[in-house]
């Protein structure tokens, strides 16, 4: 019963579009950016593969920023130590959520947070096309908030075969369920904040009473 919900939940947000627009706005981005390399180390992003993608962690498992295990694949890191690690055991705020713009835009769904971290990809940085959700594990959803050199033509990033152009410091839905992938092909390294977030009934009201166009 509860899965059947959690997909019907699930259908409510992606019958509003693939990528949406929400009325939750970051400010200064680029000064949060430089305020990211100038305190914190980011940490390889799955160290398994040698592709220039890196993490920092805004929950974790005990508010650390170790990124290990939240910036690793987890179904990689559960096969090899025989744990069951999922995107809701890692609830912990690390010091990055203490920015005032980050924590201002994550208020609304502060005790709806799961693993969610700014990801950075350098020059060549890339995911290869895959699915975030596997089987009927609709336990959670994706918001992205792009913060630097996401557009065209500096990073590809498709979803469902449609390339996207993002608008920096909004907050997006992204249907991850759906195929995506994408590729840094800039000397720039690219920054975007992705969030997953508890799917229930109060965080799919959040998303569609803030849509951007109603």
């Amino acid at each position: 019963v509860k899965k059947k919900m959690t997909i019907n939940l699930y259908s409510i947000l992606t019958a509003y579009g693939t990528v949406y627009k929400i009325n939750s706005q970051m400010n200064n981005v680029q000064q949060f950016v430089n305020w990211t390399e100038n305190t914190f180390k980011y940490v390889q992003y799955n160290p398994r593969k040698d592709i220039k993608r890196y993490g920092l962690s805004i929950t974790s498992l005990d508010g650390g920023l170790s990124g290990r295990p939240d910036l690793d694949s987890l179904p990689e890191y559960n096969r090899e130590n025989n744990t069951l690690f999922d995107e809701k055991h890692f609830r912990t705020f690390t010091p990055v959520y203490e920015h005032e713009d980050l924590k201002q835009v994550l208020e609304p769904l502060k005790n709806n947070i799961f693993r969610s971290h700014i990801l950075k990809l350098d020059q060549g940085g890339f995911f290869p096309p895959h699915r975030d959700i596997r089987g009927m594990n609709f336990n959670s959803f994706r918001l992205i908030i792009p913060l630097q050199n996401m557009g065209l033509p500096s990073l590809t990033f498709v979803v469902d075969n449609v390339m996207q152009n993002w608008e920096l410091g909004c907050m997006h839905f992204v249907d991850t369920a759906k195929m995506h992938y994408l590729f840094n092909a800039s000397h720039d390294p690219s920054y975007m904040i992705v969030l997953n977030i508890d799917l229930n009934e109060d965080t799919v009201k959040y998303v569609t009473n803030n849509l951007r166009y109603r």
